[in-house]
C-alpha cells in the first residue's frame, strides 16, 4: 500500500500522565512491574541541549501532567505521499503540541535560550527580528520562529511558542499562529471527532483518528470479491470514518475501549457482526489448539449504538497474571522443545529442588520432601497451553511403566481455576492426571518458570537432574530414558 493510504487522516493524541500516575491500577502496575514507572528523566538519558533547556526553565519530564498533539491535513498529505515527499507543515499539515507541566516555567529564560540559538546560527539582525515577535500579557508569553528558520522540506510557515500560567501548573503550545487558539479549543472540546466524544469521560489516554473516505475506494477495498465473507468484510470497512481508543486507569481495572464510527447504522451494524464473529473464531481457534482460551477474551464486549461500534474490556490483576503466564507464545516453547532437554544450560540442574507444599486438584496435601528415594517429575502447565496439552498424554504413557514406588509424574497447573481443570481433564480424557495447584504461580516462580510447558526431573535425593522447556516429538521417550538412567544410579 502506498503512502497515501497510511497518512491521509486527522490525528488526536493525548495522555493525562498526572491521573494516571494517580490510580490505583497504575500504583499496582509500579509495584508489580518496576519498570512502568522508570524515570524517564534520567539525566544519563537526556540530550545536553535538551538538558539545558531544562536547567534554564525548571522543565522537568517527572512534572509533566499531560499533553497532547493534533494532526490534520487531509488532501495535503495525500498530495506530498502521491508526489514522494513530506508534507509541508502549513500549507498542506496543520500541527499543534500542547502540554501541561507543575510548577512554573520560566518564559524569559526559555526565550533567551532560543534567541541565542537563533544569534549563532542566523545573525544579530534574525536575532532582533525574532525578538521583536515577543508578545507578553498578565498571565502568557510568546515567541514566533519565522519559516526562514525551519527547513523548506519541513514547514514553509511560522511557529509560535506560548508558555502561559493555569493556577498551579503551566501551559505550553507549539503550533501555527492562525490556529493556536482554535486548535486548544478543539482539544477542551474534542468537538472535532465524534469517536473521541463518544468514548469512556474518565479516560486518560485517548487516541482519535478521522479517515478520509477516499481510501476506501482504493481497489484492494473493492467488494466485488469472488470470496463473499471478505466482500461483506470490505463493504463494512468502507462505511468506517473514524477510529477511537481510550485507555482508563480506575482503581482496581484498565479499562480499554475502541470506537470505530460509521457513515450510516447499517455499515456500523455490519462492522459489528465482523467484531462478533472475530471474537467467537478466536476463541474456536484457541479450542482447536487444545487448550482453554484465555479467559479475557470472554470479558470483551461489543455494542453497536446508532453509527458507533465499541469494543470494550476492563483488565483485573488476575488478567495480567494470566498474561505473564503467556509471556512465551506456543510457538517459542516448541521451539525451545524441539532442542530437547537443555539440562546443560538451565541453572536449577545440580541443585536441590525448592520446596514444594501445596494441594492436589482432588485437596489431598502435597509435599515433595515425602518422595524422596523416588524420582518426581513436575510438569508445570495450563489448559490455554497447546504445546502442553499435546505433551501431557506423552508424558502420562511413558511414565505408565514405572510403579509409583519408583517415580511419579506431578502436572503443576498454573494459576487456574478448579472448575476449569476438572472440566479440561474430563474433555481430554485425562482424569487419571496427578495435578497440582499453583494458584498464585509461587511454585512457578521457585522454578524459574519463563515458558511452558516446563518439565522438571528430580531424582531420589531431590536434586534437579534435567530439565525440559517446550513439547517435541518423542519427548515422552527422552523423559522415560532419562528415568531409567536414573532408577540405575
Amino acid at each position: 500500500m502506498t503512502a497515501d493510504f497510511l497518512f491521509s487522516f486527522l490525528l488526536f493524541f493525548q495522555v493525562q500522565i498526572e491521573s494516571i500516575k494517580e490510580s490505583g491500577f497504575y500504583k499496582m502496575l509500579s509495584e508489580k512491574y518496576p519498570e512502568v514507572a522508570k524515570d524517564i528523566s534520567d539525566p544519563d538519558n537526556v540530550d545536553p541541549e535538551l538538558q539545558e533547556i531544562i536547567d534554564l526553565t525548571g522543565l522537568n519530564f517527572d512534572d509533566l501532567a499531560q499533553f497532547s498533539i493534533t494532526v490534520e491535513g487531509l488532501d495535503g498529505i495525500s498530495k506530498a505521499s502521491q508526489e514522494g515527499r513530506s508534507p509541508k507543515i502549513g500549507s498542506e499539515l496543520d500541527f499543534f503540541f500542547s502540554a501541561k507541566v507543575k510548577g512554573d516555567l520560566d518564559a524569559t529564560k526559555m526565550f533567551a535560550f532560543l534567541l541565542d540559538k537563533i544569534s549563532e546560527e542566523k545573525g544579530e539582525d534574525f536575532r532582533k527580528k525574532v525578538e521583536e515577535s515577543i508578545t507578553k500579557k498578565e498571565k502568557s508569553s510568546s515567541i514566533t520562529l519565522p519559516s526562514e528558520l525551519l527547513e523548506q522540506d519541513f514547514s514553509d510557515t511560522d511557529f509560535r511558542i506560548s508558555i502561559s500560567k493555569d493556577g498551579n501548573y503551566s501551559q505550553v503550545q507549539l503550533g501555527l499562529p492562525d490556529n493556536m487558539d482554535t486548535a486548544q479549543s478543539a482539544i477542551d472540546s474534542n468537538s472535532s471527532l465524534a469517536c473521541v466524544n463518544a468514548m469512556a469521560k474518565d479516560r486518560q489516554i485517548t487516541l482519535g483518528i478521522k479517515v478520509d473516505p477516499a481510501v476506501w475506494e482504493r481497489p484492494e477495498f473493492n467488494s466485488q470479491q469472488q470470496n463473499p465473507l471478505f466482500a461483506g468484510l470490505a463493504n463494512s470497512v468502507k462505511g468506517i470514518r473514524e477510529f477511537g481508543l481510550s485507555v482508563s486507569f480506575r482503581e482496581e481495572s484498565l479499562g480499554v475501549e475502541v470506537c470505530v464510527n460509521c457513515k450510516d447504522t447499517q455499515s456500523a451494524l455490519g462492522l459489528w457482526t465482523v467484531a462478533q464473529g472475530g471474537l467467537g473464531m478466536a476463541q474456536l481457534a484457541m479450542a482447536q489448539e487444545g487448550g482453554q482460551a484465555p479467559s479475557i477474551l470472554s470479558k470483551i464486549k461489543t455494542q453497536a449504538v446508532e453509527r458507533n461500534v465499541f469494543v470494550r474490556v476492563d483488565i483485573l490483576e488476575e488478567d495480567l497474571n494470566e498474561f505473564e503466564r503467556m509471556s512465551l507464545l506456543p510457538q517459542q516453547n516448541e521451539s525451545a522443545g524441539s532442542k530437547g532437554s537443555q539440562a546443560d544450560s538451565d541453572p536449577m540442574v545440580g541443585k536441590v529442588a525448592p520446596p514444594v507444599g501445596t494441594k492436589l486438584l482432588d485437596g489431598t496435601p502435597f509435599n515433595l520432601a515425602e518422595h524422596k528415594g523416588k524420582v518426581v517429575v513436575l510438569d508445570f502447565w495450563a489448559t490455554w497451553c497447546g504445546p502442553c496439552v499435546r505433551a501431557l498424554p506423552e508424558l502420562m504413557e511413558n511414565m505408565s511403566g514405572f510403579s509409583s514406588k519408583e517415580a511419579i509424574l506431578v502436572a503443576v497447573n498454573q494459576g487456574e481455576s478448579k472448575k476449569i481443570i476438572t472440566q479440561f481433564l474430563k474433555n481430554k480424557k485425562l482424569t487419571d492426571l496427578t495435578v497440582a495447584m499453583d494458584k498464585n504461580q509461587k511454585i512457578g516462580r521457585d522454578y524459574q518458570v519463563q515458558g511452558i510447558p516446563k518439565t522438571v526431573v528430580i531424582d531420589s535425593k531431590g536434586v534437579v537432574r534435567h530439565v525440559h522447556v517446550g513439547f517435541s516429538s518423542g519427548m515422552g521417550e527422552r523423559l522415560k530414558s532419562e528415568i531409567q538412567a536414573l532408577l540405575k544410579e
